[in-house]
């Protein structure tokens, strides 16, 4: 489908700043598994197969902030990590997608908002009516810090750290929407989960917001549940 090939062309090509970025679908490094060089191609091919999966049946998209360093950074899919593609395989595509962490046979990636919204999809049984998405699809990081940083700066740096897009990063995330809503056979409701997406939508203007839900991260995951309960999952 070419709507399609030009998508994951756009996520190949990434940002225009490409610094502390991570980029899912073109990069690779010491935390991908053997062989490296492969892992950005494999991480394409599974987005192709969550597409392929939700291309006539979507009706509904939820647009997130940035992907972590623990989801979408490993399966090439927003909001989603490696223990969705084990254990909720069937709901993400029709077949079997790829693992491409260091240690995903031993131990898949995990993370928390990820297990959350898959869980209230599985329990709406609406995974395949909702497409989910970030604002700023690559995968922003802190800077590496030094131990004698002056500016006192503390937490994880480099790309195993997750970062708030910039407003000029974001901007460039219109242009991976416009080519992904052409993916599928409907017209999407697009929601926004959290303050950076619904902000996105309003300075992108043309694409129209549905509506918003607490994004489940930071002590949002009771709202998040109860919002898409409300506005998603019983619609659908």
């Amino acid at each position: 489908m070419a709507a399609v090939s030009e998508f994951l062309d756009i996520l190949a090509a990434g940002p225009s700043d490409g610094s502390c970025i991570f980029n899912p679908w073109r990069d690779h490094d010491e935390r991908d598994r053997a062989p490296r060089r492969a892992t950005p191609a494999r991480r394409l091919q599974n987005m192709a197969a969550y597409l392929e999966a939700r291309e006539r049946s979507a009706r509904v998209l939820l647009l997130g902030e940035a992907p972590s360093h623990r989801g979408c950074r490993f399966t090439g899919i927003a909001f989603c990590s490696e223990v969705e593609l084990t254990d909720k395989r069937d709901l993400v595509a029709r077949r079997p997608l790829e693992l491409t962490s260091a240690a995903s046979d031993a131990r898949p990636m995990r993370e928390r908002s990820a297990a959350v919204i898959w869980d209230e999809l599985e329990r709406g049984r609406c995974a395949r009516e909702v497409v989910l998405w970030n604002a700023f699809p690559w995968h922003p990081w802190h800077p590496y810090r030094s131990p004698d940083d002056s500016a006192g700066a503390s937490g994880p740096s480099g790309p195993s750290s997750n970062r708030k897009p910039r407003l000029a990063e974001v901007g460039q995330g219109g242009a991976a929407l416009d080519a992904l809503l052409a993916c599928f056979s409907h017209k999407l409701s697009i929601l926004a989960v959290g303050k950076v997406a619904e902000d996105a939508l309003r300075r992108w203007n043309s694409i129209p917001c549905a509506g918003y839900i607490r994004h489940p991260a930071q002590g949002g995951e009771s709202r998040f549940r109860a919002q898409f309960r409300q506005q998603i999952a019983a619609l659908l």
